[in-house]
């Protein structure tokens, strides 16, 4: 049975809120775990990928290192103030970088891209019904050999990449937990499954 991560869905407002209060509210910028965090994620992109649609972009901090990495990126984020802030940041990339602050688990996002990110954020966008939602929404933004790249703090996340895969929609490429003083953490890739579609069935 799946058991949601938190007993609530944290929507738009809270996040506002939040950044409203302060800037770089998980310290992004500063925190060596993060760092840590963002460079073992850069090097599990696979070789080939160019386009990429980030989910929970916040800040733009991580946007930045893909960026500087020659990538195009579209970054989504429910805060508009956080958006705001990246798009500042991320100026002198206009012409890689595309940031849109909506909702990811009730807006479409234009294009087909070669890597899905979401990255300590789907445990925050409800339990098993929204993230499947999510699932169907992720495989058809993709190409068909596109991938899924997840990361979010284990073991807890651990049951959230799983349900990725429950269909066969995506196949298991890499999956590695790193442990770590300050929240030990999961990164997962996966492949879309070739020819599988929103709503299909092993």
């Amino acid at each position: 049975m799946f058991n949601p991560i938190i007993p609530y869905i944290l929507g738009p407002r809270h996040f506002e809120k939040l950044y409203q209060k302060r800037k770089d509210p998980w310290h992004y910028q500063t925190n060596p775990f993060e760092t840590e965090k963002y460079e073992r994620t850069l090097a599990t992109l696979p070789e080939g990928v160019k386009k990429i649609l980030e989910v929970g972009a916040s800040e733009g901090v991580f946007t930045e290192m893909l960026l500087k990495k020659g990538l195009q990126v579209t970054g989504v984020d429910v805060s508009l103030t956080a958006i705001e802030r990246a798009r500042e940041r991320l100026a002198r990339y206009e012409d890689q970088i595309v940031l849109l602050a909506a909702d990811i688990t009730k807006n479409d996002v234009e294009g087909t891209f070669d890597l899905v990110l979401a990255a300590e954020v789907l445990y925050y966008l409800g339990g098993r019904d929204r993230l499947l939602h999510l699932r169907d929404t992720f495989r058809e933004a993709l190409r068909e050999d596109g991938y899924l790249l997840l990361v979010h703090f284990y073991p807890n996340g651990k049951i959230i990449h799983d349900l990725f895969q429950e269909d066969g929609a995506f196949t298991l490429v890499s999956e590695r937990i790193f442990p770590h003083p300050e929240r030990d953490y999961l990164i997962t890739l996966l492949l879309k499954t070739p020819g599988s579609r929103a709503g299909d069935q092993p």
